[in-house]
């Protein structure tokens, strides 16, 4: 055995691999041992150089032993049996059903697909090698069943054949605080794991914000109480901030206490991903939430082009509110097969380009007239009598119940005589006028409305990514108290995140889309029975049925699935 280093024209990159040559007759051919990692610099190679002749000593020294122990005359004489090979065990073809029995079965689809993306994307790089193995044990984990530490240690154990035993569970938490240190590394190589998909650096970074809660009140440098978009107010949580490309294929992430404004996580993330993920020119797309002056000035000053809705009433004042209402003339235009009313404004300097829809319209309507029937509800009758004078009175409700709700001060006001809570119906008009209305503020010059439009229209792809963060991988509640072990937890949903990504667009590509719910039950139906001879105690792998789903993933991904009954070798 001897170390090979290969490298690739026009790139720093160099594998380094343990190679074994055989000879055949006359031909000699070569055969890679293992494989041993990618080199991106002197340092890593010589690391990696190292490794591998650490690797081939050991090699060598077990095969040593094992003909010294299992050949020798002396455990011979004591009546040892000879140590079983290969080639004693009986072939498939010879063995009677009668004569195996089932011990096992193994779900093999997830680690021969998402296993093997998860090295294609150099995710395998991002700790040493002894940690790899539990990492991507994890993270396959994560995307099939996600549950606790020890819950993902059982779940390897019981349906992967990966043992983790629970005596040795501190190895799994050791684990995160390795990542915990390479978090930086981490983002590094899901970022140009989405490069490297898309051909080049991302066009359109879409970015949003939310919260994940603790099960827990204790509060501290990150875990504290904050606006709560899970609705959990009695909870810790910290903030998380989110970009992906428009097919929703990661680019990076931040995390912030629990109680940072979100408006202020912009400027956060530009400068570190601008120094950290070297994130250049890029169209940013974001929501309302995140239009504020200092940030539009931010992403200008960054410079990257930027298309951020903007909530009129908020951000307009009253001249320019009006000149938005009173302007009637519009173009129509038809933004993903619905059909606009365009105006556009000078806005400061930039574009701000109002549309009209038939369809918002409707659904504002609807929203505030349940919003009218609650206020209703809460305001009770409009009248009353008083039983000392017999007179008519207004009905005097709860104000403290209505003065907490912002939507219900939309549209009340409280009257002159009494105290009492009316409907104030120049307020419901007012309100009316912006029906159907939603504004994007730009300082793109060149690119058409309707593109601008598409483009933020797509921030439900990061809405999605959201649900699938918290929903599909479950990465909250966080039962984790300590900074750093937060930080890894919320990294290692953030691995699978990407993983499930890239297999979801791969597949995409093979003109199969798939849901990550359809993903994970397919690949959880490719297993294999392990059956063992009642005398021999030789294990045999008997493969399950293949599906048209399952054979369309693995065509996705260029693998072959073995479906022959052979020799367990595990």
């Amino acid at each position: 055995m001897f170390v090979r280093v290969k490298s690739t024209p026009n790139s720093p990159r160099r594998s380094v691999q343990v190679v074994e040559s055989s000879r055949t007759g006359e031909r000699v051919s070569q055969r890679i041992v293992r494989h041993m990692g990618i080199a991106l610099d002197a340092e890593e190679e010589s690391k990696l150089r190292a490794m591998a002749e650490e690797f081939i000593s050991r090699s060598l020294t077990e095969r040593l032993n094992e003909g010294a122990l299992f050949d020798s005359a002396a455990v011979r004489r004591v009546g040892r049996p000879p140590r079983q090979t290969l080639a004693s065990v009986a072939a498939p073809s010879e063995v009677r059903l009668a004569d195996v029995t089932e011990v096992a079965r193994r779900v093999e689809g997830p680690h021969e697909v998402l296993g093997g993306l998860f090295d294609y994307l150099h995710f395998d790089q991002i700790l040493g090698a002894r940690g790899t193995a539990m990492l991507r044990d994890l993270v396959v984990a994560r995307v099939m069943a996600p549950a606790s530490k020890r819950g993902s240690a059982a779940e390897l154990d019981q349906h992967y054949g990966r043992s983790y035993p629970l005596d040795r569970l501190y190895r799994l938490y050791r684990l995160m605080d390795a990542l915990h240190m390479r978090l930086d590394r981490l983002k590094q190589i899901v970022l140009q794991a989405t490069a490297s998909l898309r051909g080049g650096a991302a066009q359109v970074m879409l970015f949003d914000v939310t919260t994940l809660y603790f099960e827990s009140v204790d509060a501290d440098t990150l875990r504290a109480f904050g606006y709560s978009k899970d609705q959990k107010y009695h909870c810790t949580q910290v903030v998380l901030a989110l970009a992906t490309d428009e097919d929703g294929l990661p680019i990076g992430y931040e995390l912030f206490p629990g109680n940072t404004a979100e408006v202020k996580t912009l400027l956060a993330c530009m400068q570190r991903w601008q120094h950290s993920l070297k994130v250049s020119k890029v169209s940013f797309v974001a929501d309302r939430a995140l239009c504020s002056r200092a940030n539009l000035a931010a992403l200008e000053a960054a410079p990257w082009s930027y298309v951020v809705a903007m909530p009129l009433r908020r951000s307009l004042k009253a001249a320019e509110q009006a000149q938005v209402l009173q302007t009637t003339l519009a173009a129509p235009c038809e933004v993903e097969g619905e059909l606009l009313w365009v105006r556009e404004f000078d806005w400061q300097g930039r574009r701000l380009i109002v549309t009209y829809s038939s369809k918002r319209a409707h659904k504002d309507r609807a929203d505030r007239q349940a919003l009218l029937d609650r206020l209703a509800s809460k305001l009770g009758p409009g009248q009353r009598v008083d039983n000392s004078t017999g007179e008519i009175e207004p009905a005097k409700p709860n104000a403290q119940k209505l003065i907490t709700n912002s939507g219900y001060l939309r549209y009340i006001e409280q009257a002159d005589t009494g105290g009492a809570f009316v409907l104030d119906e120049d307020k419901i008009a007012n309100d009316a006028a912006w029906d159907g209305l939603h504004a994007i503020v730009t300082n793109e010059r060149t690119v058409s409305a309707r593109e601008l439009l598409a483009r933020n229209r797509r921030l439900w792809v990061i809405e999605e990514s959201f649900r699938t963060l918290k929903h599909g991988l479950a990465v909250r509640p966080i039962y984790h108290f300590k900074p750093e072990r937060v930080a890894a937890h919320i990294g290692l949903c953030y691995l699978a995140f990407a993983l499930t990504r890239h297999a979801q667009q791969r597949i995409k590509l093979a003109q199969t889309a798939m849901s990550v719910e359809r993903i994970r039950a397919v690949l959880h139906g490719v297993q294999a029975s392990i059956l063992e001879h009642k005398t021999t105690r030789a294990k045999y792998r008997l493969p399950s049925a293949f599906g048209h789903d399952a054979a369309r993933i693995y065509k996705a991904f260029g693998l072959k699935r073995n479906l022959d009954v052979e020799v367990d070798r595990s």
